[in-house]
This record gives C-alpha cells, structure tokens and sequence, in this order.
C-alpha cells in the first residue's frame, strides 16, 4: 500500500483495533496521506503524547503508524481537565487540508533536518 485513501482509514477506525483512546473529533486526510508517506519512506516522527491511554497530541502518527504497522514511542504528558474521550468510528474524516503550503513546507524543511534527507525528496513524496 503506498497511498491511503479514505475508505482505508474509515475501515481502520472502525475495525476496533486502535488501542489508545482518541481525544479530537475530527482528523484529516490529506495530513494522513503526508504523514503515512514520510513515514513509509522512513522518515522519524516525535512520540506521540499521551496520558494513560489518552491521546494527548498525535492522532494523525498514531494512524498511520498503525496502518504502517510502525511502532512509535509515547511520552507520558498531562491532560486537560476538559478532554473528552472520542469514540474513535465517530471521528470524522475531513479532505479539506488543515495546513497551509507554507506549514507543509516547514514541516518538511524540519523532517529533512532531522532525517538528514534532502528537502526535494520531501516535496516530491
């Protein structure tokens, strides 16, 4: 699999095999597509951040990490008191991009700094 599409991550959330507990209500699929990509290209991500079981920051990593079969670390972070735990079939998957050309662009110059890979191979996944 070197793409993801929609149908892959729905039948993801709702296969019941996602250990932690979600804690946002939506995700977005062009961040998954990107994230996925690095990630089977071997790019390295931070660990995600959780408390307990709670994803606290990472939901995107998390899932494709999974779908990669990847295992990827987790620090133990607080929580807000506010946090409510999402059922992870009820999230809803949105196509339209979170982020901005410019934010993709700096995650990539940092992702090629850390990984020490050229930026246009970056550009071009």
């Amino acid at each position: 699999m070197d793409e993801i599409n929609l149908k892959i991550v729905v039948d993801l959330l709702n296969s019941g095999s996602l250990n932690l507990i979600a804690t946002q209500e939506r995700i977005c699929l062009p961040m998954l597509q990107r994230i996925y990509k690095k990630m089977k290209f071997g790019i390295e991500f931070d660990n995600l951040r959780v408390n307990d079981s709670r994803i606290v920051d990472g939901h995107h990593r998390y899932i494709c990490s999974v779908l990669i079969e990847l295992e990827i670390g987790m620090n133990d972070y607080p929580i807000a008191s506010t946090s409510v735990n999402c059922n992870w079939e009820d999230i809803e998957i949105d196509d339209i991009d979170y982020e901005t050309e410019d934010q993709i662009q700096d995650h990539n110059i940092r992702d090629s700094e850390l990984n020490n890979v050229e930026i246009d191979i970056l550009n071009d996944l």
